[in-house]
């Protein structure tokens, strides 16, 4: 019996000193950095799915106001601040003795020796934006000890406090995980959408190819597709999904999913800790396509090509379903946010064998839609002629409707066996624009008569068939169009284009993304032996635009010894700025939410007095000068 006890006693606390740890991290080692010991509220969480890249930490509330206290969430030394326009804004890094670091982001200030070191080295490289490295203990902090004053700096859409705890690889975790009594959380999940989509060509969902979203009826946590849903061949399931804590409204990400096929764990995905090197990866964990299509994310529950993330414990056949005629295949999935609260969603499929003629209506935004290898076609059925013929340099393929329904045809073309330029259905001829086959993971080059395309080894997280034409529209204005931005883009992708139209000044010239017509987005680029040479990190259409229009500079206030500006442009934007005084260089801060720059003295007790100059110039090279002597 004393040995049973004594085995009890030591799997207790041993038990114990493992739900204790995370990490190997003691749940009790941080503070929280935020009115620690009061009730806080989050509208971000780690792990979160953003548009590019999974969110690293928590989003913390402060009420809409900037200027709460940031206190040290454990002791250790300051070993980087970062000060930008974007991003972080600023931001203080901070390294703990058990090998963690703790990230403090979009502060509105430091506490006044952080301050007073970056300032002292702002000075020194002469600029606002700063990357520091203190040494090593030179700024010591205290656990519970000021660090700065929470803001809305940098990338922030709002006040708030970006906190993140990072391991002694700089990976990033899941503060949650390490357990904070001042957040509390007994929300499960929700789900509100699952979709289907076919993995191949021969793969049909309900009859039919392609990708298809299906709504769930709530019963508490649990959520259920009513209907049975026909499936021939293999498909790969996506949820939209969110989870709530207690007291915020906001949509914060769903870290574990675990999905059963007939009782069997097949899929399991657990967003434990984040590589900063894998952060593009989210373009390929979620739909990147759905997402640019609806503006919903779609977390897949299987891995896509060229997915390297290592979240995904447990993928049988890569996640990927096989359905055959008549299995009846039952589907679970459980999910569950940091704090174990739990959902689940079911629905069951029904093995069918694919058929020609199908009775369900077919859905057509557009005459031709592309997903993954597959083109598909769309023609309006006739009582005669149902056939289309593609072409290409090679010859032409002629195609009957690899189904159909009473009103419409469906073509079905595998791009990796014909890569069609025109398809022609009654004799009228549409032009496709297909340009190449471009593979992922080997460099590539696409050679035009007017345009060139150079990807690298990196520039792609799987094959895509490349859709791309340069030309003048009916108003002369240059047109590059290089694919829409459905597919997602691993790195840059490198363009040459000759321009076709006829320019006077061609050098103050530059490239700009077009895909949203009212808003030009300066790329830039370089002009160079009667061609333009840029870089772009998503597909979409260019055009070249002269903007001779100088940076706009107007004085808010002087007042304590502080002159202050708003800085616009209109169209390239902002590049940089410099002040001067007497000849000497002055620190201007910049916050361009608000377009506004303030100047800042080493010596706050020498007065503001003298020839003051600011210069502002743009991204195509303008430039305004302000000058005032200041008396």
């Amino acid at each position: 019996m004393k040995s049973d006890k004594l085995l009890i006693f030591l799997f207790f606390i041993l038990s114990n000193s493992v739900f204790a740890q995370y990490h190997g991290i003691d749940k009790d080692y941080f503070d929280f950095p935020i009115k620690p010991d009061q009730v806080n509220f989050l509208s971000g969480t780690m792990g979160e799915l953003r548009s590019s890249h999974f969110h690293a930490g928590l989003d913390i509330k402060t009420s809409g106001k900037e200027g709460l206290k940031v206190y040290t969430s454990a002791a250790g030394y300051v070993s980087r601040i970062r000060i930008g326009t974007g991003g972080y804004g600023n931001c203080v890094y901070v390294q703990h003795p058990n090998g963690t670091t703790t990230v403090y982001a979009h502060l509105q200030n430091f506490n006044p020796a952080i301050a007073a070191y970056a300032l002292k080295e702002q000075y020194k490289r002469k600029s606002f934006a700063v990357n520091l490295f203190p040494k090593r203990g030179a700024l010591k902090l205290n656990q519970g000890e000021i660090l700065g004053f929470s803001g809305n700096s940098g990338s922030s859409t709002g006040p708030h406090l970006h906190f993140e705890i990072r391991g002694a690889n700089q990976e990033v975790l899941d503060p949650l995980r390490i357990g904070f009594s001042e957040i509390t959380d007994n929300i499960a999940p929700a789900v509100q959408k699952v979709a289907i989509k076919a993995m191949n060509i021969d793969t049909r969902i309900d009859g039919q190819f392609g990708r298809f979203e299906y709504d769930l009826k709530r019963s508490g946590n649990n959520f259920i597709v009513n209907d049975t849903i026909d499936i021939s061949g293999e498909i790969g399931l996506e949820l939209y999904t969110f989870d709530q804590l207690n007291g915020a409204p906001n949509k914060n990400g769903v870290p574990l999913i675990n999905l059963y096929v007939n009782n069997e764990l097949y899929f399991d995905q657990d967003i434990d800790s984040i590589n900063f090197s894998q952060q593009k990866n989210i373009k390929i964990h979620t739909n990147y396509q759905a997402q640019k299509e609806s503006r919903r994310r779609f977390n897949k529950l299987y891995v896509d090509d060229g997915n390297s993330l290592k979240f995904y414990n447990q993928a049988v056949n890569d996640g990927i379903i096989k359905v055959s005629p008549g299995e009846i295949i039952a589907i679970k999935g459980e999910l569950k946010d940091a704090y174990g609260n739990e959902s689940t969603i079911q629905m069951t499929l029904r093995g069918k064998t694919k058929i020609e003629k199908i009775a369900s209506k077919i859905s057509t935004k557009r005459d031709t839609y592309i997903q993954d290898n597959t083109l598909m076609v769309f023609t309006e059925r006739d009582s005669l002629l149902n056939n289309i013929t593609l072409y290409n340099q090679m010859g032409s393929l002629p195609m009957e409707p690899t189904y159909f329904s009473e009103e419409t045809n469906v073509y079905l073309v595998d791009l990796r066996k014909f890569l069609p330029q025109s398809v022609s259905f009654k004799n009228i001829s549409t032009p496709l624009h297909f340009a190449d086959r471009i593979p992922a993971a080997n460099a590539h080059a696409f050679l035009s008569d007017t345009y060139s395309l150079s990807f690298s080894k990196t520039s792609l997280f799987d094959t895509v068939y490349i859709r791309a034409r340069h030309f003048l529209d009916k108003d002369d204005t240059e047109i590059f169009e290089v694919d829409e931005d459905i597919y997602p883009l691993k790195g840059a992708i490198n363009a040459e284009f000759q321009p076709l139209g006829e320019y006077e000044d061609l050098e103050k010239y530059h490239v700009y993304n077009i895909s949203n017509p009212r808003r030009p987005s300066f790329v830039g680029g370089k002009y160079k032996d009667n061609r333009f040479e840029f870089s772009f990190g998503s597909f979409g259409t260019y055009t070249l635009i002269k903007d001779e229009e100088a940076p706009e500079i107007k004085r808010r206030s002087l007042k304590n010894g502080i002159i202050s500006f708003t800085i616009k442009d209109s169209l390239s934007g902002i590049n940089s700025f410099e002040a001067k005084i007497n000849g000497k260089w002055i620190l201007m801060k910049y916050e361009p939410k608000r377009s506004l720059i303030w100047s800042e003295r080493l010596d706050k007790n020498k007065p503001l007095i003298g020839e003051f100059e600011l210069r502002v110039s743009d991204n195509a090279g303008n430039e305004s000068i302000f000058k005032q002597k200041i008396e």
